[in-house]
């Protein structure tokens, strides 16, 4: 009877002691697990910071662009104001002259615009200027001497006109075709022709009423 309860108390403390054991095998392994993916989960979060470091760094400043080109003042000025030789068209020059030249020869004729018939002071200027593409050209010699830009004796270029005072002085009388180097060719009076005249004499100084300017 004795035996048998002793063998039960053994029993018991070996069930006890295995039950333990378990517990204890089952706590310890659940620790291991949470600890094993505490650590995978900390390695992949070391990872994926890693991996942004290495990242380039976006970029947010505007482009690089050339700086502006700037001028001069007189750089502007000279696109601005063209210089004074650009304003003269010299083809259009030589070519009223050319053809007040192809004139020279023919007879003064009163009232005369035509080669075919004769000129008159005003005709010739009148005739070489409507050829060379001035089609409102008026046809007396005082409307013709404010027909442009007006210019000293100076400042007469080739294929300008110049204009001047009547033995009077009172106004306009005559004017001409300027060719450069003082010469004019004009058709002044009954019994002349076209021909070309010297202005820088002291008669046609003192007489000088304008020049205009057309080229």
């Amino acid at each position: 009877m004795k035996n048998n309860i002793l063998l039960i108390l053994a029993v018991t403390i070996i069930s006890i002691g295995i039950i333990v054991a378990t517990v204890l095998i089952s706590t310890a392994g659940g620790s291991d697990t949470d600890t094993s993916s505490q650590l995978t989960t900390s390695r992949r979060t070391s990872a994926t910071v890693d991996t942004e470091d290495d990242d380039p760094e976006p970029i947010t400043s505007a482009p690089q662009t050339e700086p502006p080109v700037t001028s001069t003042t007189s750089e502007i000025e000279e696109l601005i104001i063209p210089p004074e030789s650009s304003t003269h068209d010299a083809e259009m020059a030589d070519s009223i002259i050319a053809t007040a030249r192809s004139l020279i020869g023919i007879d003064f004729i009163e009232g005369g615009s035509d080669p075919d018939v004769g000129f008159d002071n005003s005709g010739l200027i009148y005739y070489v200027l409507r050829e060379n593409g001035y089609l409102t050209c008026p046809r007396g010699v005082s409307a013709q001497a404010e027909m442009g830009t007006a210019l000293d004796h100076d400042e007469l270029r080739p294929g300008d006109l110049a204009f001047f005072y009547g033995e009077d002085m009172s106004g306009v009388g005559f004017g001409g075709i300027y060719c450069g180097d003082g010469i004019m060719i004009a058709c002044l009076m009954p019994g002349t022709q076209v021909k070309e005249i010297d202005i820088t004499t002291n008669y046609y100084k003192n007489h000088f009423y304008r020049g205009v300017g057309l080229t």
